[in-house]
């Protein structure tokens, strides 16, 4: 059985969103939440192990790994960038006929870095209107079930109630 992931290049992805970038313009922390609710229903719907990458360059800590629903979240350690993370990633997960890596990013080098690592290359707006596309499936389903929906009440006319009203309280004709 083959395992797909899609690997991730957060700061990358907001750059690209006018939406996301003007959230980051205010909070950055803003953004990033923003940008993982929507992979989470991303993630719910696709069969790829979902993994978020951003840069933590001036963060005195190690490397941090966070679970958001179903996504693996990982934080860059002191003075490495989000891209090294990738491609030791890409390096660490890829193993041929078994595993089907995407990678996605708009940074150029990057992506000639992964693509000659055997991972496939997704650019950021191209994996935007993806996510507006699976959303937009979302709506659609739940737009399904709520015409889909049982009735709770029967569309009855006036005089077959009277007749049943008649019946419940004993009354024969």
């Amino acid at each position: 059985m083959k395992k797909h992931y899609t690997i991730i290049d957060g700061y990358n992805v907001i750059g690209q969103s006018q939406t996301l970038k003007t959230i980051a313009q205010s909070s950055l922390e803003e953004a990033r939440n923003e940008l993982l609710l929507t992979l989470a229903s991303f993630e719910a719907r696709v069969d790829d192990e979902v993994i978020i990458v951003f840069d933590a360059y001036d963060v005195k800590d190690g490397q941090k790994e966070v679970y958001f629903h179903g996504i693996k979240v990982i934080y860059s350690r002191e003075k490495e960038t989000a891209d090294e993370v990738i491609e030791r990633l890409v390096y660490d997960l890829y193993e041929k006929h078994i595993t089907q890596i995407k990678v996605v990013t708009s940074d150029m080098s990057e992506q000639h870095t992964i693509f000659g690592s055997g991972a496939l290359r997704i650019p950021s707006r191209e994996f935007l209107n993806d996510l507006r596309y699976e959303a937009s499936l979302i709506e659609k389903d739940i737009e399904g079930l709520a015409n889909n929906r049982p009735r709770t009440r029967i569309s009855i006319d006036e005089t077959t109630k009277e007749k049943l009203e008649r019946l419940r309280r004993g009354i024969h004709d």
